[in-house]
C-alpha cells in the first residue's frame, strides 16, 4: 500500500500518525541520552577530528565492541550526531564537535554526567518523586545527591567536571552580558573549582575574588590557584548554609539557588545579607522560567531538580519574592544570550 492509497483511505489518520510518531520520538529520548553518553566516555568525538574512521577502528582505539559500537553510531548518525559515509566510516558533524574534550565549551562532560548511573538511577524513580514530592534521588541511593557525591569521589569528581563545563560555555556571554569591573570583591558563593570566578577575574583586572565553598570542593580548585589572577583570589572553605565571608561588594551564585527550597534558599541568601556592604550587590546566575506553554529549556531542569534535589526553577516573580524576604530588593534581571539570566538585587 502506497502513502497515496493510505492518505485516500482515511486522511483524518494521516495527522494521527504524524502525532504518534512524534510522541514515539520523545519516548525514545532515554536511549538517545545514553548513546551519547556512551559516546562521550569513548571519547569518538575526539578520535574522529583528524578524519573519518570505520567503527572497527574506533573500536580498537576504545577497546570497545566493534559491531556494538557500530550501532550505537549509526543510531547517533540518523540523529546528526557522527555522519556515516558510504564506506561505512565515521566522520565529525557539528553536533558531534560538541563532545570533544579537548576544546572550550565542550559538553562532554555534560554527557557523561546526564548517562551516569548515579543520576540515571535517581531518574528511574521519577514517579515516586511526582507521587511524594519528596526527591527521588535520595530513595534511590539512601542519602541527599551532596551527601552522596561527598561519599563517592568518582561520581563527584564527574559532577564537578561537568559543573565547571558549565560555567566556561556560559562564561563569554555572562562576561558581556554584565560590568563586573565597578566591584572592589567579589565572593563567588558555592563555586565549586573556580571556572566562572577565573573568567571574571581574568577579564577585570581590577576585581579581587574570594571562592568559596566546602572544603572537599574547593581542595580542587587548581585554577584559581596559579597564573595572574592567584594574588587577587583567596579561598575559603565553607558550609553556605551557616555562614559567608563578609565584606564584599559583590555576592555571586551560579546555579546554586534552584538546587534548594524556598527556605533552604533563605538561609543562604540570608547569610549573604548579613556579610554584603551597605551598597554591594546581589548577583544571582539562574534560568528565569517563561510563561506556559512556551519551549523552555528551564522546564528540564526544574524537573531535574525534583529528581534530584529540593529545588526548583523559579519565575522572576518568584526571584522578587525570595529576595524580598531575605533583604534584598530585585532591580534588574540582564539576559544573557544563553539559557540563563543574572538576577541583581541590592540590599535593603
Amino acid at each position: 500500500m502506497t502513502d497515496q492509497t493510505f492518505q485516500s483511505a482515511d486522511p483524518s489518520a494521516v495527522p494521527q500518525m504524524t502525532h504518534l510518531i512524534q510522541m514515539t520520538h520523545l519516548i525514545f529520548g532515554f536511549m538517545a541520552t545514553q548513546a551519547i553518553h556512551v559516546a562521550a566516555r569513548l571519547g569518538v568525538a575526539d578520535l574522529v577530528q583528524e578524519g573519518p574512521k570505520t567503527a572497527d577502528e574506533l573500536a580498537l582505539a576504545t577497546a570497545a565492541h566493534g559491531p556494538s559500537l557500530r550501532r550505537l553510531l549509526q543510531l547517533l548518525a540518523s540523529l546528526g550526531v557522527f555522519a556515516e559515509d558510504t564506506g561505512g566510516r565515521f566522520r565529525q558533524t557539528p553536533l558531534s564537535a560538541t563532545l570533544r574534550g579537548d576544546v572550550a565549551g565542550s559538553i562532554r562532560n555534560l554527557a557523561i554526567m546526564f548517562g551516569s548511573p548515579f543520576i540515571w538511577k535517581a531518574w528511574g524513580n521519577l514517579f515516586d518523586g511526582v507521587e511524594t514530592g519528596k526527591p527521588a534521588f535520595k530513595r534511590t541511593h539512601g542519602a541527599t545527591f551532596f551527601e552522596y557525591l561527598e561519599a563517592h569521589a568518582e561520581d563527584g569528581a564527574i559532577f564537578n567536571a561537568a559543573m565547571s563545563a558549565s560555567s566556561s560555555i556560559n562564561l563569554p556571554s555572562l562576561i558581556k552580558s554584565y560590568d563586573f569591573s565597578q566591584f572592589e570583591k567579589i565572593v563567588d558563593v558555592g563555586g565549586g573549582h573556580g571556572a566562572l570566578l577565573h573568567g571574571i577575574l581574568s577579564a577585570n583586572p581590577t576585581v579581587r575574588g574570594v571562592l568559596a565553598d566546602l572544603p572537599a570542593v574547593v581542595a580542587g580548585a587548581s585554577i584559581v590557584r596559579t597564573g595572574e589572577i592567584a594574588n587577587r583570589c583567596e579561598i575559603c572553605a565553607v558550609n553556605f548554609f551557616e555562614a559567608v565571608p563578609e565584606g564584599a561588594d559583590a555576592y555571586l551564585m551560579k546555579s546554586i539557588i534552584h538546587d534548594w527550597s524556598d527556605e533552604e534558599s533563605l538561609r543562604i541568601l540570608s547569610n549573604c545579607r548579613r556579610a554584603i556592604r551597605p551598597h554591594g550587590k546581589l548577583l544571582l546566575i539562574e534560568m528565569v522560567l517563561r510563561s506556559p506553554n512556551q519551549p523552555d529549556p528551564g522546564r528540564f531542569t526544574d524537573l531535574n531538580m525534583l529528581a534530584l534535589l529540593t529545588g526548583k526553577e523559579r519565575t522572576e516573580a518568584d526571584f522578587k519574592t525570595l529576595l524580598s524576604r531575605a533583604g534584598f530588593s530585585l532591580t534588574q534581571v540582564v539576559p544573557t544570550g544563553g539559557m540563563s539570566s543574572i538576577i541583581e538585587g541590592t540590599p535593603v
